[in-house]
């Protein structure tokens, strides 16, 4: 120790290196099989060893990692060249049933107030914890409840990136009306809706700001030089709900324009009448639009069709 804090240096005399080199092997191991000539390749390279081992000392090391509980195996691949692993160790994370449902009940809890880069975030985590859990039951619970179970996260990734600078893209799209198609549109955010992600955008096809379950996104098949958004065909929709507006959640185009007692009166500006019936929807009988008559009406006749559904039989 006093060399040590004197040199700053790892040197051979603060070593005991039986059960350093057991270290780095078990380390390597942990994170693949690995060949004898890989394993020694690395020991070779090592900054403080540098030095190559032999066949009979590898057996060594090995032998001293089975004495403390792993199971270490030796496989032959397609290739014919054979390889170390370890099966299990004492060291890996194990959780009783009772911490595996507190992890889904706090999971599904906190998740309900995340943005998707946190989604994506946690769920990298728990990918991450499953790789030191030997328990297939807990991996796979995690898995589905994940908000993300349905997403290709490299995708999402890349739809992240488009959207922050706004980019032009085309995605391969699997339509549930037409089939797979390719849509042309401006990225402008990654959002969860009910339970499911939705990449918002201006789409070329109907000129108007609309929704694509990224779920049915296949791939990006093109991203194209930035370019003004067009403009677009905008409805003002005045609504009254019989709430206060401290319990109301404002979109980005939505804004209070009066409150009396226990009513609020809010103005949406939208491109997208099929996203603002969604939400309107939501409010049930605490919502009433004012204006303008023409969305009224339409609204009210889409009411009446989804009444006379339950009648159809």
């Amino acid at each position: 120790m006093k060399e040590f804090l004197k040199n700053q240096k790892v040197t051979y005399n603060l070593m005991s290196f039986t059960g350093y080199k057991a270290l780095i092997l078990f380390s390597l191991l942990t994170e693949g099989a690995k060949s004898y000539e890989e394993i020694r390749t690395y020991f070779l390279n090592h900054p403080y060893l540098q030095e190559s081992i032999s066949i009979d000392t590898l057996r060594v090391y090995i032998n001293s990692l089975k004495r403390i509980g792993c199971e270490v195996k030796r496989i032959r691949g397609e290739d014919k060249i054979s390889r170390y692993m370890i099966l299990s160790h004492p060291f890996e994370l194990r959780l009783t049933l009772e911490q595996v449902k507190s992890i889904e009940k706090v999971y599904k809890s906190i998740v309900k107030n995340m943005d998707i880069k946190e989604l994506l975030a946690m769920d990298n985590l728990f990918e991450k914890i499953g790789n030191y859990i030997k328990d297939e039951d807990f991996i796979q619970n995690m898995k589905r409840i994940s908000m993300l179970k349905d997403v290709d996260k490299n995708l999402l990734q890349e739809l992240l990136d488009c959207c922050e600078k706004k980019e032009q893209i085309i995605i391969s799209y699997n339509s549930p009306n037409s089939g797979t198609k390719d849509i042309e549109m401006i990225s402008d955010k990654v959002e969860v809706l009910n339970g499911k992600v939705y990449l918002y955008g201006f789409g070329f096809e109907y000129n108007q700001y609309g929704t694509f379950l990224i779920s049915r996104i296949n791939c990006i098949k093109d991203i194209k030089p930035s370019s003004d958004t067009p403009h677009l065909q905008t409805t003002k929709v005045v609504y009254e709900l019989n709430c206060s507006p401290e319990k109301i959640a404002l979109s980005e185009n939505e804004r209070v324009i009066d409150k009396n007692n226990n009513k609020t009166i809010i103005e949406a500006i939208t491109s997208n009448k099929f996203l603002l019936n969604q939400k309107l929807l939501e409010y049930g009988p605490l919502c009433k639009i004012i204006y303008p008559k023409d969305y009224k009406e339409q609204f009210v006749n889409l009411l009446n069709d989804m009444k006379a559904g339950y009648y159809c039989d």
